[in-house]
């Protein structure tokens, strides 16, 4: 799609090298049969391992900025986990969350014990339907806008000129057909540069080796990676780097730079495998440059910083749910009681109390702003004191956080959140081990040691493989901008009906102490981006 400057760059790259420690089976008629719902159980099992390294990520380092992507780590895992056999296999999929259907029984079980199919279906289902539209649609589109701003021109100046001329009637008409060719104008707005996404894998491996098949032919039917790409990393293992961290920088729009840092690939390196996401969005309602002001940020110690903190009022395309300390839902009223107080008790007419606007302290708001076209969308999660993050972390886990975004309702909500920019960088063996990946990381002649069989043809025990290195680093920015649009506004007035005893009211959402968020493909549910901000920069 065409690159434009948007509010949010993601460009967040995972990497996984294997070296000499030293699966490629055909879909079954069980497998066929399950491929009927793969999406929905590979957005499950995505979510679910999101979640997970979140708490482990998070426990690491208690006060840190997180962010990283957990579907590119998916994607890349599962690349790695379909060469995988016996006891590495079961365990790469338990920490990828595999639901427990996908356990395989029969007498090749020990061997192949998890049905890895699916999963990959599903992930390449979510790719192509991530990458949005082809081409020719979208130039039809653009084609159609064009006539659509020229007839919305002519109407608005026939409307004009019937005004001048006092042709009352015929102006109406002009006014009305205005409206009815902007609101076409708009849905078609929303459906070209809504953001650009780009989903790219690819396998490097050693000239040398002796790849199976079967393995390659899978990852590129549901990766893409159009086979594997030679290097020779025996004796350039240097230059082999630098072209796959050129490869990282052009997918991830220059945004990742030297993932893979020097000397980590070796003369023993024998295969890195690639997942690249790159994610570039329009806000559908931009913040206002000149809104944003110096403001404090409350550190969860209580002390205070200045960070550029966006303003915007009255969001109407956003969604907002509150919750009680203990995760239940709040009930926020869409009105109050005119000419009183909020926080009084009945007023001198004997009235009631008006409802609470807000719960108690030790709860927390969500917000969710969607990005042009409606598509994606980022969501915020923030505690009513500084402080209070931890208690939501506790809470937190992939069926909750369904549940939570299954209560946000669309209403107007002023939001108040951070311009920021932020860069992660994780090496994730540790993490994954402790989730369960442990035997993945074991040279495979020692004890315990990984069985990535379904990788090498060769029976040779000196070419056997095991993982020396998982790199991600991601990039997330975070600012006003917005785009043209086109916009028609209608003043509908009516009668009076006596004096009004209540007023609308629209909850403030305020990001200025620390905050998850996440960026989600609204119609999967799938999180793309998960993290939290401690301190803004």
């Amino acid at each position: 799609m065409t690159p434009f400057l948007g509010p949010l760059l993601g460009g967040p790259l995972t990497l996984l090298a294997l070296a000499n420690g030293s699966s490629a089976s055909q879909p079954s008629p069980e497998q066929n049969a399950m491929t009927k719902n793969v999406t929905g159980a590979a957005v499950q099992a995505s979510n679910e391992f999101a979640v997970d390294l979140y708490r482990v990520l998070a426990g690491e380092k208690p006060d840190a900025n997180v962010f990283f992507s957990p579907f590119s780590l998916t994607s890349a895992l599962a690349m790695t986990a379909e060469g995988a056999r016996r006891e590495t296999a079961a365990e790469m999929g338990t920490v990828l969350r595999l639901p427990s259907h996908l356990r395989r029984a029969g007498e090749d079980a020990q061997q192949i014990p998890w049905n890895f199919g699916p999963l990959h279906a599903g992930i390449s289902e979510l790719n192509r339907s991530l990458v949005g539209t082809d081409e020719a649609t979208t130039a039809a589109t653009r084609r159609r806008i064009a006539a659509l701003k020229e007839r919305l021109a002519a109407s608005n100046a026939k409307a004009a000129e019937a005004g001048r001329q006092d042709k009352w009637e015929e102006r109406s008409r002009a006014a009305a057909e205005s409206r009815q060719i902007a609101a076409e104008l708009g849905g078609l707005l929303e459906q070209v540069d809504r953001y650009e996404i780009r989903i790219a894998n690819a396998l490097w491996g050693d000239q040398a080796y002796p790849f199976r098949e079967e393995f390659l032919a899978t990852v590129a039917k549901y990766y893409g990676t159009g086979g594997v790409s030679s290097v020779d990393f025996r004796t350039q293992a240097e230059a082999a780097r630098l072209r796959i961290n050129r490869w990282v920088a052009q997918q991830t729009g220059e945004r990742i730079q030297e993932l893979i840092p020097t000397g980590m690939l070796t003369a023993l390196t024998r295969l890195v495998l690639t997942n690249a996401i790159y994610f570039k969005g329009e806000w559908s309602e931009p913040f206002a440059e000149a809104d944003t002001k110096p403001r404090d940020f409350t550190l969860a110690d209580g002390t205070t910083r200045k960070v550029p903190l966006m303003d915007g009022r009255g969001c109407g395309s956003a969604r907002y749910a509150a919750f009680n300390g203990d995760g239940s839902f709040f009930v926020t009223p869409g009105e109050l009681p005119v000419e009183r107080d909020p926080k009084a008790g009945a007023d001198q007419t004997g009235r009631p109390a008006a409802p609470r606007t807000y719960p108690a302290e030790d709860g927390f708001a969500m917000v969710e702003l969607p990005y042009k076209g409606g598509e994606l969308a980022l969501v915020l999660i923030a505690p009513f004191r500084a402080g209070g993050l931890p208690q939501i972390e506790r809470r937190l886990s992939a069926k909750v956080l369904r549940q939570w975004i299954d209560r946000l309702e669309r209403r107007a909500v002023d939001v108040l959140l951070p311009r920021f920019t932020l860069e992660t960088d994780y090496s994730l063996n540790g993490p994954l081990a402790r989730l369960g990946m442990e035997r993945a990381f074991t040279q495979p002649s020692l004890p315990r040691g990984a069985q990535f069989d379904g990788m090498v043809s060769s029976k040779d025990p000196l070419e056997r493989l095991y993982v020396t290195a998982v790199l991600h680093k991601a990039f997330l920015e975070v600012n006003e901008k917005g785009t043209e649009a086109a916009a028609a506004t209608a003043v509908i007035m009516a009668a009076e009906a006596g004096p009004p005893t209540t007023r609308p009211f629209t909850p403030t959402f305020r990001a200025d102490r620390p905050f998850l968020l996440l960026i989600r493909d609204t119609a999967s549910g799938t999180i793309l981006f998960l993290g939290r901000v401690t301190h803004p920069d």
